[in-house]
Order: C-alpha cells, then structure tokens, then sequence
C-alpha cells in the first residue's frame, strides 16, 4: 500500500545540517527529530495532562517543506482542525487505491498547510499535497511538522490508528524501513543519545511501530 514516506528522508549530512527534508537542530520538544508510533508523550506536554500514545508518526522539518502522498489514490476529505483553529492547519485524507468490499481505511496527513489538492483528485506517491504545518510548539527552531498515519475505524465507531509502517508495499519496504532506521540512528549520534529510540520496543520488530493499534 504505502511507498514513501510523507517528506523526503536521506542520510545526514553535516554540512547541510540535512537529513533529506529533516533539518537537525537542537533542542527540540521531545528531543526527537522523529516521533514514532505509539510513543507514549509524557502527560506534562499535552492538553489533557494525561501520558498520551503518539497515534501517528511524527516528521518534523523546516516550514515551506513539501508533503508529499505516500500512496496512489484519491483525496476522500480535506478538513480543518477543531484542535488548532488558529493555525489554519487542515488534515488531508487518501483513500489509497486496492482497497476492497466494505473495507474503509484513509492516509492521514495531518497539521498540514496550503493543500495543492482537492477532494476527488487523483495522485500518485510521492506527489506534493501540502506544507508541513506550524504545530511544533508553534514553529520552534523554525521547524514544523507533518503527522501521517492509516486512520480506520474500530468496531465501535471511534477511530481507530493502526502503525502505517506495517503496511508498506513489498516494492518499497525494505528501502524505506532503511532510511527511517538510518534517520533514527543518525539523529540519536547528532543528539549524544543512543537510547533515545528504543528499538526492542517495536512491535514485530517493525521499524518505527511501538504498540499495537490505538483507539481515540
């Protein structure tokens, strides 16, 4: 299903302070570059006060940074965030082509800014769809941030965030596990910090993926 990821990711190079579109700068919320699925943000940090499990891998990259489709499909829905009403952020849905019967699942990507798409339109992987949006503790370090998941929904109607890293298409996965392993490790020698990923943590030894499905 999946053939990318939602910005272009490449091994870090010290010269550009560049990993692909990830830009590496400290300090960082978090201390992560990268946050990825089901990492548990620590109550502190969010709006209820309550730990929080990241329900969608986060990038984080310099504002005007493209986003591009991770799937061939059609745009389902382009909506604005009742979470973050003045910031102009809207989520960005695809449903991604080979889908089946009753089967309903759409890409996220969400906290992005200036859509170049519309509902209805048809775009492949690696198409641009949007900017990264100012999230990220309001553009902090000049960054901002694309979240990006499968969003389906769970028996009882709730939405229901399965780890899109699961569901890379055979073509692609092995290569685009590798970079994000390559940005992981990359930003934890930038950082001085080799535990800040824990990788005995990922589900089915899945990169990226902590946990397994997570209801909101």
């Amino acid at each position: 299903m999946l053939k990318r990821h939602p910005i272009d990711l490449a091994p870090f190079d010290a010269a550009s302070g560049r990993a692909g579109d990830a830009r590496f700068v400290r300090p960082l919320f978090l201390n992560r570059v990268y946050t990825e699925f089901g990492f548990v943000i620590p109550g502190s940090t969010t709006s209820t006060g309550n730990d929080k499990a990241n329900p969608q891998p986060t990038y984080l990259a310099p504002m005007g940074t493209t986003v591009r489709s991770a799937v061939d499909g059609v745009v389902d829905r382009i909506s604005d965030l009742w979470s973050t009403p003045t910031l102009g952020d809207v989520s960005v849905m695809v449903k991604p082509d080979g889908l089946v019967g009753r089967c309903y699942a759409v890409i996220e990507f969400e906290h992005v800014v200036k859509p170049t798409v519309r509902v209805g339109d048809r775009v492949v992987a690696g198409q641009a769809i949007a900017e990264v949006g100012p999230l990220n503790s309001q553009g902090s370090q000049g960054l901002g941030l694309v979240e990006f998941g499968i969003l389906t929904g769970a028996g009882n109607g709730r939405p229901l965030h399965v780890c899109p890293y699961a569901y890379f298409d055979p073509s692609a996965r092995g290569t685009q596990l590798a970079i994000l392993a390559r940005l992981i490790s990359d930003w934890e020698a930038y950082a001085g910090d080799s535990t800040l990923y824990n990788e005995a943590t990922w589900t089915g030894g899945i990169t990226g993926c902590r946990s397994g499905p997570i209801e909101e």
